[in-house]
């Protein structure tokens, strides 16, 4: 990509990588200025050299054109999509029903017991409560079955 081809105002695609070197996440960003040597600087704050790649990053982003970048965010959004369906099947079966009405309910109890007063202390008694009424809700769950 040629940076000094683009002008402030252009949008441009923003890739990262992960650690194992494949990308995981992409996203579209505006360009705020161009130095005259070809340094990029994006509306988020980000600068980037005059070859696309992210100044004073330890794992940097690189900068693509949108019609590289395109079918990259078009396959992220179909993985979280996916990944969102399979969570919602298993919240609706009965084992991620129990899951979350435990969850819930300790979560429940704990605002409750903050709310009047009884914080996490630096003997860490809260999360020892916290866990005792995990355990009795997810015996009462695994014993009972849910009234609808």
């Amino acid at each position: 990509m040629n940076t000094l081809e683009l002008k402030p105002g252009d949008k441009v695609g923003v890739f990262y990588y992960d650690s194992v070197r494949i990308g995981t996440k992409a996203e579209i960003e505006v360009i705020e200025r161009i130095s005259p040597t070809g340094q990029v600087t994006l509306s988020n704050g980000k600068r980037y050299t005059s070859d696309g790649k992210e100044i004073g990053a330890v794992e940097p982003s690189y900068l693509w054109t949108l019609d590289k970048i395109q079918p990259i965010l078009e396959k992220i959004e179909t993985l979280e999509r996916q990944k969102e369906a399979e969570r919602q099947t298993y919240l609706a079966s009965p084992e991620g029903r129990r899951k979350q009405a435990v969850n819930d309910t300790v979560k429940a109890a704990i605002a409750a017991l903050n709310q009047y007063g009884w914080y996490a202390d630096i003997d860490g008694h809260m999360d020892a409560i916290e866990s005792e009424i995990e355990q009795i809700i997810k015996k009462y769950v695994s014993e009972h079955e849910p009234t609808s």
